[in-house]
Parts: C-alpha cells; sequence; structure tokens
C-alpha cells in the first residue's frame, strides 16, 4: 500500500546546504561517558534528502551519536557543522510514560515548537489515523502498550512535517507491519522532498527501502561502511503468492510464466484439503508484485493468500561488517534450492 503524505503537511522551505552540499557534518567526533569511551573518531556526513542508517549491537555507540547530533550532548573533541536553518525532530529509543494522555502529551510537545493550534490540531489527527492510533489518542500514556507508546513518540517527532533533520532512534521497534509500512512510506516522501534522515534501526525493511548509506558501529568506532550500491547486491527482497489457477488453458498459464521479468519461480502444489483446489506457489520480486497478482486475475484466476515478503538482507552479518551480498548468498541459495526441489513445475 502506498501512502500519500501531501495531505498531510505543506514543505516549508528547503533546508540550506551547505558550500559542500552537506547539512550535517562530524569529524573526528569523540565521546566519553564516565569511564567508557563511547565514541571514537568518527566522520558522517548527511546532504539533502540523504537517509543514513546505523547498525550496530547494544552499546554500540548509536544512541549517543543521535544526542550528539540533536545537540543533546557535547563531543569532547573533533567537529560538529550543522546548517544554520532546518529544524531537528528527535525520536528517543522509548518513551517514558508521562502523566499525560497521548493527545496531551502531542499538543504540550507541539505548542513548545510554536505550532499554531489550528495546525497543530489537524497534524495529531492525521498522524493518528495513519499510524492506527485510534482510541489511545485519549489513554493515559502509561496505559499504552509498547507499540502504541512507540507510535505516540513517532508523532511527536513528525509533527513539524517535512524540511530538516530527523533522528531516530530504533523507529520500528514494537510496531505492527501496517504501521511500519506507513512509517515507512512516510519517511520515503519526506526524503524526495529533501528531508534529512539519520536513523538507528535493525528492520531490513528501512534499510532495504530508505538506506543511501549504513554505517556499522562496534565499541564506538566505524567498522564498516556501507552504500546504496553495496545493499542492492543482497538482491530485492520477495514476496510469496498463491492462486488458484482452476479452468485456465495451460497457454494462458504459460503466458503468464514464460519471459515475465519479476516472476522468480513458480511451481504447482498439490491439491490443499482445506481449500479443494490445485494451488500455484508463486515466488515473486517486491516491486514485480502488484504487475503480477494483475496479470493472474487479468487471466481468470484467484489468490489465495500473498504473503509477507522474505528480506534477503542479514541482519546478522551486516552487524559483524560482513558486505551485504555476501551475508545473503548461502540464504539466497538455500531458498532457491528448496524452490526447485518442492516438486510441480519450475520455471
Amino acid at each position: 500500500m502506498g501512502w500519500r503524505t501531501s495531505r498531510f503537511f505543506d514543505k516549508a522551505g528547503k533546508t540550506a546546504a551547505g558550500s559542500n552540499g552537506r547539512i550535517i557534518s562530524l569529524q573526528q567526533v569523540s565521546k566519553r561517558l564516565g569511564d567508557v569511551q563511547v565514541l571514537n573518531d568518527i566522520n558522517l556526513e548527511v546532504g539533502q534528502g540523504e537517509c543514513i542508517v546505523l547498525v550496530g549491537r547494544n552499546g554500540s555507540g548509536k544512541s549517543t551519536l543521535l544526542r550528539v547530533l540533536a545537540g543533546m550532548l557535547l563531543p569532547d573533541s573533533g567537529s560538529l557543522c550543522k546548517s544554520r536553518h532546518g529544524r531537528i525532530m528527535y525520536a528517543l529509543d522509548g518513551l517514558s510514560r508521562l502523566p499525560f494522555t497521548s493527545r496531551e502529551y502531542l499538543w504540550e510537545m507541539g505548542r513548545i515548537r510554536g505550532m499554531r493550534p489550528e495546525v497543530l490540531r489537524l497534524r495529531i489527527g492525521e498522524l493518528s489515523e495513519l499510524l492506527f492510533v485510534g482510541a489511545a489518542l485519549d489513554q493515559n500514556l502509561p496505559q499504552l502498550s509498547k507499540g502504541t507508546l512507540q507510535k505516540v513518540n513517532l508523532i511527536q517527532a513528525l509533527l513539524p512535517g517535512p524540511d530538516g533533520l530527523l533522528l531516530l532512534d530504533e523507529p520500528l521497534s514494537g510496531l505492527d507491519v501496517p504501521a511500519q509500512e506507513a512509517i515507512v512510506a512516510l519517511l520515503r516522501q519526506w526524503k524526495q522532498e529533501g528531508s534529512q534522515i539519520v536513523t538507528a534501526c535493525h528492520e531490513p525493511l528501512l534499510i532495504e527501502r530508505l538506506a543511501d548509506q549504513v554505517i556499522v558501529l562496534q565499541k564506538g568506532t566505524v567498522l564498516r561502511r556501507w552504500s546504496q550500491e553495496d545493499l542492492q547486491q543482497a538482491a530485492e527482497p520477495t514476496v510469496s503468492i498463491q492462486s488458484v489457477m482452476e479452468g485456465l488453458e495451460q497457454s494462458v498459464i504459460d503466458a503468464l510464466l514464460v519471459d515475465q521479468p519479476g516472476i522468480i519461480a513458480c511451481h504447482r502444489s498439490m491439491v490443499r484439503r482445506d481449500y479443494g483446489r490445485e494451488v500455484w506457489d508463486w515466488k515473486v520480486s517486491r516491486s514485480s508484485a502488484d504487475r503480477i497478482l494483475g496479470m493472474i486475475l487479468a487471466a481468470g484466476g484467484s489468490i489465495v493468500s500473498v504473503q509477507p515478503e522474505e528480506s534477503r538482507l542479514n541482519m546478522e552479518g551486516l552487524m559483524e561488517g560482513r558486505h551485504p551480498g555476501e551475508a545473503i548468498s548461502r540464504e539466497v541459495a538455500e531458498n532457491l534450492s528448496s524452490i526447485s526441489t518442492a516438486g510441480g513445475d519450475l520455471q
């Protein structure tokens, strides 16, 4: 599902970039908290419309780096340069269970930012609808589940709208799948409109759809940097479709299978007892899923199920510093092998 965000926010003037096109730049930034060296010689540059994803295990320095970018912590050494224009929006990893309702909290956060009441009221309502907050908008924060509390946390960061630097600490943590999809779609449009995003995140969904660069942190230092081209080598995620093709001529089915871009594999399954008819299993690329579904329906078939995409990005390997393509090579081979040996027709 695609989410239109233009109706939520009127775009403000674009943030002015520096002479090198960078909105924010860190050079050899280090930070010590107590006896622990949390960050050590970090270099980071974020340009107009860029999304940088920080990955790493607990204690690697991700949250501290976000706090430095937000201005909540000052580096002990190194330089931090920001554009004089544009705003900073920040969602911490975990919102405190304050003694307010969700609506009261969001209202106060918007007023602190100087938002006009009529604009603030509209944005609270529309973002709450986007993230399926529902009746929880008038419930007290201490009564909310972790997932709903995270939705409120994200809404407060998103209230000002696009244009600026958006800092997110594990934004998809605890969210249901529809809310994850909605957030990623919204961030993708904001990115296209010029917003800068720096996020600590371990969900492949966000990395695959938004990341221009992935920075792997380990014990406060940069272990690896992966570009968008590196990530693309991990291959596109897939979608599994089950359909009934009963009564269709073989030539019609063959026309769907032969030389159709986006179809990775397809085979006939045994007759399913719970459905009573022969079911076809399709594995297609995510970008081709809508088109393939339309072709199946146009040919007279019917859809039994559409399974969520399978990410081919191995996060464990990525956090260890392995190349995204290398991290999934064995997994992909095993998946394709299991399809080809499952029986039936394979194209």
